[in-house]
């Protein structure tokens, strides 16, 4: 077991961490666990940018750094899972995966991010939301008791999330209740044939271009995985949207003729095909370059973004309507000193998420005052529509509930571990 430090990101008030430790097994996890430090704060690799990296929310915790727990302990190629610990890497999983029939659902992110630690966020991935790759968790509990909760391996045949019975899994994602140490996750069939069909449209045809994605989406023309970029993001002088379609070549060439007709009779204009590093993120091929990570990075690498970047983010979910997505952009505009990047990610057919992305010279005391500034405006704007943050920086958690805190007291009646961005544990 080795003590490390850990960076202060300039976006949020410092923290009084009382020490780092980086176990390199479960078994040491349970010691740390049972040695009475307290309050404990895990971490995966720490990468969450933009919502205080592996800072916790209070002072004086010992933050429980769990990338050295790294290995991928299974995987199974046709029952299509793989049980990784909190230090696998979405890279690591894909470069296992490449050449086989299976593929991981990757995120736009750096290849360096932890699997654990976005899923247990609820982040996104470009094929579906990353909670629904979770298929069972190994946890260990305030008293350091080791526990699998949903399905794991030598239970059943069938890899299946909810069993029988309450599901627990979900109780140890965005919460405090445990450590999570490794995890099953699904893998999905590697599909005959990925095509990335880009569409541009001009701000004046936002609505109608929402609403018609929307359709298209409802409609099953396309999957819930389309991603909308804002002018900045996009480095456009329009919108731009990516539409991925998957499967059998025949299919996906006769879905693609469809599309590009519609398109004809929409505000959405074809745009030459993606390029092949975005079309291997789809097809879950890993770029060893991280380069669509330091496109948006101006190539700063993974490792130097808390150092050398400032960064906040704002992840509200908002109805999937051209009015609703209009109102979101004015909403912003009316917050935001200059425009920041945003990427919309469409859930399903009735929602989507926007990651605005607030970037700032991190040695700028002003600037980072101003940063602040504009974050706190963005969560009352959305706030006063409905539209909620659905992940919390550690500067603004989220309060727990009544039924919340009663589980917390449960599970965790002595506060061993440090109070988190969602529900405390105790």
């Amino acid at each position: 077991m080795r003590r490390v430090s850990i960076e202060q990101p300039a976006a949020f008030r410092p923290r009084t961490i009382t020490e780092v430790l980086r176990p390199a097994t479960a078994d040491e996890v349970v010691e740390i666990v049972r040695s009475g430090r307290r309050p404990l704060h895990p971490i995966s690799t720490g990468y969450n940018w933009g919502l205080g990296s592996g800072l916790p929310v209070s002072d004086g915790a010992t933050v429980l750094d769990l990338s050295g727990l790294d290995r991928v302990r299974a995987l199974d190629l046709e029952r299509g899972y793989a049980v990784v610990e909190p230090g696998v890497t979405q890279g690591a999983l894909a470069e296992l995966l490449r050449g086989t029939p299976r593929i991981f659902n990757l995120t736009t992110s750096s290849l360096r991010t932890s699997i654990i630690g976005n899923s247990l966020e609820r982040g996104v991935g470009v094929h579906r939301a990353r909670a629904e790759d979770l298929v069972g968790l190994e946890v260990v509990l305030a008293d350091g008791r080791r526990e699998h909760v949903g399905w794991w391996p030598g239970t059943s045949a069938v890899p299946r999330p909810h069993g029988l019975g309450p599901t627990l899994t979900h109780l140890f994602t965005q919460s405090s209740f445990a450590v999570v140490t490794a995890a099953v996750v699904g893998l999905l069939p590697r599909p005959e044939e990925v095509r990335v069909l880009p569409f541009t449209f001009a701000g004046d045809d936002l609505a109608d271009a929402v609403d018609v994605l929307r359709s298209w989406t409802e409609q099953r023309l396309i999957p819930p995985t389309t991603k909308v970029y804002n002018p900045v993001a996009a480095q456009l002088d329009g919108y731009l949207a990516h539409v991925c379609l998957s499967g059998a070549g025949e299919v996906v060439e006769a879905l693609s003729s469809v599309l590009l007709g519609a398109a004809r009779h929409s505000p959405l204009v074809a745009a030459p095909p993606a390029d092949e590093v975005v079309r291997a993120t789809y097809a879950g091929d890993p770029d060893p370059a991280d380069t669509w990570f330091q496109r948006r990075t101006m190539g700063c690498p993974a490792e130097r973004i808390d150092a050398e970047l400032g960064l906040l983010m704002f992840l509200p979910i908002v109805p999937f309507s051209g009015e609703a997505v209009t109102l979101t952009e004015k909403l912003i505009r009316d917050c935001c000193p200059s425009t920041p990047a945003v990427t919309v990610n469409v859930l399903d057919s009735d929602a989507v998420d926007h990651v605005i992305a607030l970037g700032f010279p991190a040695g700028d005391p002003s600037a980072v005052i101003e940063a602040r500034e504009t974050l706190d405006r963005l969560h009352q704007a959305f706030a006063a529509q409905g539209f909620l943050a659905y992940r919390r920086d550690v500067d603004r958690p989220g309060a727990a509930t009544a039924l919340q805190a009663r589980i917390g007291q449960a599970l965790d009646p002595d506060g061993v571990f440090a109070p988190g961005r969602y529900a405390a544990g105790g």
